[in-house]
């Protein structure tokens, strides 16, 4: 199974982002997780769009089961998703998140030397 590209993770005190490439594939993978470890199923609304066809728009399913919130942002090419529950909840899905995606390697920077005049 191809890994999906996971381009930006980071934190605040009561949620994680996370930005992904705005694919129907990334979407699926993340209602897999949901459903399996988590057994939180998203609104039928959400779930039977496609992805593709949406820019610019927010999307929440929130308050499910009053422990996580789910909010979802498309961009033109990128996905902004983030998940508002308890530390521990973000860290399980950190570690199911991390068998289906991989972060790319940082490109290095090259220098350039300026001539003086």
């Amino acid at each position: 199974m191809k890994k999906i590209i996971l381009h930006e993770i980071g934190n605040d005190e009561n949620f994680n982002y996370y930005v992904f490439d705005k694919k129907q594939e990334v979407f699926d993978i993340l209602t897999k997780i949901f459903i399996r470890d988590f057994d939180v199923h998203w609104n039928e609304e959400i779930y039977n769009k496609k992805i593709n066809r949406k820019t610019d728009v927010h999307e929440s399913d929130g308050d499910i089961y009053d422990k996580v919130r789910i909010d979802l942002f498309y961009g033109k090419n990128k996905m902004y998703f983030t998940l508002i529950c308890s530390e521990l909840l973000r860290l399980k899905f950190n570690e199911a998140l991390f068998k289906y995606a991989k972060m790319p390697k940082p490109k290095k920077i090259k220098k350039k030397e300026f001539k003086r005049k």
